[in-house]
């Protein structure tokens, strides 16, 4: 991969995700980052101290001057300011990539149509080089820019392009996902602990692994969730007790999740609707 110049506007826990697996599996120098917060942090510190000769920018303009991808990595509210603010800065060469959620491509477009824009939504799950990156490119978005973004991003994710009409969704599938499975086993542990003398260490363990365990049958021996249902579950067998429980009760919370979740993303985009009537 041919070097260029990546920056960071904005540097939480998801810019400190990417940068550090930009740095360990894409062809990314450490000279060749470029670093803006408007508020220094333990995480930038640790990772300049790792690295000292990433540049640690004093204006978010320094960085969109100098690099050629741009990460937009700040509060949804906060993305199209750092885009105006920059506007003089951001000529057709330049490739912006905001990773908010609820503000589109399009949305991006209302400061300024001469920039280049790619929305990335990040998952947690992507820092143990499991997971998918989804990613959605404005049409302007040269063949080159696309190609390496997706690159970049391959080394240690999947790479999906999604729809913009799709991508809250997905996100849900993606970004949110690990928090809902953990939300979800941990009230399995409690039940457990409830009905049982065993610690909750010791239940944690036994689960924990058993995800883990399924993880890999799913990524590496083929399985589907119903394939692997029917290998584990024998008809009336225990385990098929459970599977028919849930599947009883299972569609309407994921229903409600869902419905919950696209109206959180709804009060987002209304959120970005006024700030675009304000600013414009």
């Amino acid at each position: 991969m041919i070097s260029v110049k990546v920056g960071f506007i904005g540097y939480g826990s998801m810019a400190d995700l990417l940068t550090r697996q930009f740095l360990a599996h894409a062809d990314v120098a450490p000279k060749d980052l470029i670093i803006y917060t408007r508020s220094e942090n333990a995480k930038l510190q640790e990772i300049h101290d790792l690295f000292p000769e990433i540049t640690i920018a004093k204006t978010s303009l320094e960085v969109f001057e100098q690099a050629e991808h741009t990460f937009v990595c700040v509060l949804p509210l906060g993305v199209l300011p750092v885009l105006l603010e920059n506007k003089v800065a951001l000529s057709s060469e330049k490739h912006v990539i905001s990773i908010a959620a609820g503000v589109s491509v399009e949305d991006l477009k209302q400061v300024t149509t001469n920039a280049q824009y790619s929305k990335l939504i990040p998952s947690l799950t992507t820092s143990v080089g499991i997971g998918t990156s989804l990613v959605n490119h404005d049409m302007a978005v040269s063949a080159a820019n696309q190609a390496w973004l997706n690159d970049a991003l391959g080394t240690f994710s999947t790479v999906q392009e999604v729809a913009e009409e799709n991508i809250d969704l997905a996100s849900d599938l993606t970004s949110s996902s690990p928090g809902f499975i953990a939300a979800i086993f941990e009230q399995f542990v409690q039940a457990a602990v409830r009905k049982s003398s065993l610690t909750e260490p010791e239940v944690f363990q036994m689960i924990s692994n058993s995800l883990a365990g399924t993880s890999k049958l799913l990524a590496e021996q083929g399985y589907t969730f119903d394939s692997l249902i029917k290998r584990v579950a024998t008809k009336g067998g225990i385990t098929a007790e459970g599977v028919e429980l849930s599947q009883d009760k299972l569609p309407a919370f994921f229903d409600e999740l869902l419905q919950r979740t696209e109206a959180k993303y709804d009060d987002h985009h209304a959120e970005i609707k006024e700030q675009l009537k304000e600013l414009f």
